[in-house]
This record gives C-alpha cells, sequence and structure tokens, in this order.
C-alpha cells in the first residue's frame, strides 16, 4: 500500500465553521464604504510628517557593527576559557583532554566566522582610511 493513500473513508458528520465578526469595527472606524477592507489608506502627503525615527545611518550602523563585533569576541573569550578552565580542574570537572580535543570542531568555525566578522567591520570603516 502506497504509504501517502487514504486508509479511512471520509466522514459523513456536518461540519460547521463559525466566523464572528469583530465588534463593531467598521463602525468605530468609519471607512468609507467604497474602501476594502485591509486596503491602506494615506492620510498624511509624503514629506508633509518628520520621519519617526531619526538619526545619522552612519552611526547607527557603527554601533550596531561594534556591538556584534563586542558579543562575537565574548563568544570567542568563553569557548576559549571555560575549556581551559575545566581542564585546569579536572579533578572536580572530569574534562579530558581527548574532550578538549573535540572542543576544536566547535572552536575553530567560530574563530574563522569572528575573524571574517571583524575584517569586514575594520575594512569597511570610512573613518581608517586616508
Amino acid at each position: 500500500m502506497d504509504p501517502l493513500s487514504e486508509d479511512e473513508e471520509p466522514s459523513t458528520e456536518t461540519v460547521f465553521i463559525l466566523r464572528t465578526p469583530p465588534a463593531q469595527l467598521a463602525a468605530a472606524t468609519a471607512e468609507p464604504a467604497a474602501t476594502p477592507r485591509g486596503e491602506f489608506i494615506e492620510d498624511e502627503q509624503p514629506g508633509s510628517v518628520e520621519p519617526v525615527h531619526e538619526g545619522e545611518p552612519k552611526k547607527i550602523i557603527d554601533r550596531t557593527r561594534r556591538t556584534l563585533a563586542v558579543g562575537m569576541l565574548w563568544l570567542v573569550a568563553a569557548l576559549a576559557l571555560l575549556p581551559t578552565i575545566g581542564l585546569i580542574f579536572t579533578h572536580w570537572t572530569h574534562f579530558s583532554t581527548d574532550d578538549y580535543k573535540e572542543l576544536s570542531l566547535v572552536f575553530t568555525p567560530v574563530v574563522a566566522l569572528t575573524s571574517a566578522a571583524f575584517g569586514f567591520f575594520f575594512a569597511s570603516d570610512e573613518r581608517n582610511r586616508s
């Protein structure tokens, strides 16, 4: 028998699907009758209102890159220090040198990713260019 074929007969019981209208949403918003529900209506002319978030994009980009770089640096530090501390206190942690060697499977790609991110950050930083 095919694993995707039906193995039982369809039910003959009646299924009711009930949809309850939102509580007086149309009356409260007073939308025009000709506008279909869910359609976007522009109520302000473009450029007539100040933007919601105003800032210098370069500063925002630098702040985001800095946050990501510091986070990745902490990740590399944690992946380097915690197993080393575990190896030092092997009497209590039962962390062996074989376990330490196995961590290179995780540590190597994280270091490669972090170095690529740092390289991108410093290569794209326009302040250091002459």
